[in-house]
């Protein structure tokens, strides 16, 4: 006869590896075949569960509780391409445990992603794939060793005289140098358009955007100038060096290209301009834009000359590109930008599509861009 301890020890354990089974077979997020999204969480002692979904029109997708204690939900259809999501449980805010692709921002924030009827750019297709190379150097503008990412085309080989065209990629004010490519994917957009013969192969270049400590909570008023003058000495004065002694590049304007989203898209705005004789390609995503005021005291090369081009910008950029979501709260500053240049008669060309300030906008404004550069 079992002992009444060992008989409840048993029983717990019992209970406790079911539990664990159970949780072990949750799925969270599971796309569906319709496009629409399945996402779970257990919480049995939660009073209600509810996804904040980005792309979803209401928002909020209600969760209901099954027996077991799993909180589950399906959203209505959803356009393709990538969603962000969190839970709110009982009012407080988190991530899916079940789910390792999470967004790293100030808050962090979950993604999965609805294919499209055909195969999304930013998908793993069957098409040769370039190589993510990770590094740290030494940064003399901080004192400090910083992270990068390069990223090199199908076929590059460091010992082949060929040499590529350069895209120094940057990204937004709360993210680091893996955003491009953990959520914007911006590796497979370049195999992707590679492969179909819209792109030529290139090296693209993803730094670290803080060069000045990122502030948390009080951000003193002049952490943003500070940070991009830090910044755009980090990318002129090491990191176009650094690179072209490290890679296969053409060290040429004419083959340099600098363009990035948010803070990014200012960097890279207010970098190319202010050195036109270094990048002939300047863009920028929802960008935190230079505004008319003072365009030409912060950009001498905007400055009208006698030249049948008008300024040197005329002279030396092949394409200043940018673009902003209808949506977004950097449009107004983006349009004035727009304003500002066509005043000058400077030449550029603005895009205005659909969408906000995500990344469902930026993936789409990539592609957009590098099938117009080094042509």
């Amino acid at each position: 006869m079992k002992h009444p301890a060992t008989t409840a020890s048993l029983c717990l354990l019992a209970m406790l590896l079911s539990q664990a089974c159970l949780a072990q077979q949750i799925r969270s997020p599971e796309v569906n075949a319709n496009s629409t999204v399945t996402l779970r969480l257990r919480a049995p002692e939660a009073k209600s569960v509810v996804a904040k979904i980005n792309r979803v029109p209401s928002g909020t997708l209600t969760l209901t509780k099954t027996a077991e204690g799993v909180w589950e939900g399906t959203s209505q259809p959803l356009p393709a391409g990538i969603h962000e999501y969190a839970f709110e449980v009982d009012g407080t805010r988190q991530i899916d445990p079940r789910n390792r692709w999470v967004k790293k921002w100030y808050s962090l924030e979950s993604l999965f992603e609805i294919p499209g009827s055909l195969a999304l750019l930013t998908e793993l297709q069957s098409v040769p794939h370039g190589t993510l190379h990770h590094h740290y150097y030494h940064s003399s503008v901080t004192d400090t060793d910083r992270p990068i990412v390069v990223y090199t085309p199908p076929g590059y080989d460091p010992i082949q005289d060929q040499r590529y065209p350069v895209l120094f990629l940057l990204h937004g004010f709360g993210d680091d140098q893996t955003a491009w490519t953990e959520v914007g994917r911006a590796h497979r957009i370049a195999d992707n358009l590679i492969a179909s013969g819209e792109l030529e192969p290139l090296i693209i270049v993803m730094p670290y955007g803080h060069p000045v400590d990122l502030p948390y909570g009080h951000r003193a008023d002049d952490y943003g100038p500070k940070n991009d003058e830090a910044m755009e000495r980090e990318i002129v004065d090491q990191l176009v060096p650094l690179v072209e002694s490290w890679y296969r590049i053409d060290s040429v304007p004419d083959r340099r290209a600098i363009v990035g989203l948010s803070m990014g898209g200012g960097h890279s705005l207010k970098t190319g301009l202010k050195h036109t004789d270094t990048f002939a390609w300047v863009g920028g995503f929802s960008s935190s834009a230079p505004q008319p005021d003072d365009l030409l005291e912060q950009f001498p090369a905007l400055v009208p000359d006698q030249t049948d081009a008008g300024c040197e910008a005329n002279r030396n950029l092949k394409l200043l590109w940018f673009a902003c979501g209808k949506d977004d709260f950097l449009l107004q500053q983006n349009r004035d930008f727009a304003t500002g240049l066509k005043e000058l008669n400077v030449r550029h060309q603005y895009v205005e599509t659909d969408g906000a300030h995500n990344w469902s906008v930026w993936r789409e404004y990539l592609p957009t861009f590098l099938k117009k550069i080094f042509r």
